[in-house]
């Protein structure tokens, strides 16, 4: 019954991951930081335009950050709650099978649906 369960939770984890778009957020944080250094480091740029700047940058940063803890913690708490209902079932996820387990699943779903979604 845990690998049913496993199973399914890791395609919804996946979903979640894939349809609210993590890798455009980090790639957004990267570009931003990218954008923040070469802001600091030219000096071309006036001081006081690197004053308000800087801080915009910074909040954007920090919106995305948040967006990307919420995913995380929502994955987690689906495991969670699935433990709930299913004793033991934590468990399971965190020994070594489970880990291993989890990990053949999440990458056969993404690269299945990879195959399904061209």
């Amino acid at each position: 019954m845990n690998h049913l369960i496993l199973f399914v939770l890791c395609f919804l984890s996946i979903e979640v991951f894939i349809r609210s778009n993590y890798i455009g957020l980090i790639n957004a944080i990267i570009k931003l930081s990218k954008k923040a250094i070469h802001i600091i480091f030219n000096k071309n740029i006036s001081d006081q335009w690197k004053e308000n700047i800087i801080p915009k940058y910074s909040l954007q940063m920090m919106k995305y950050s948040l967006q990307m803890l919420l995913i995380l913690c929502l994955i987690i708490f689906i495991f969670v709650m699935a433990d709930n209902f299913f004793s033991g079932f934590l468990d399971f996820t965190l020994s070594w099978n489970g880990i291993i387990e989890s990990i053949f699943i999440a990458f056969s779903c993404a690269y299945i649906r990879k195959l399904i979604f061209k």
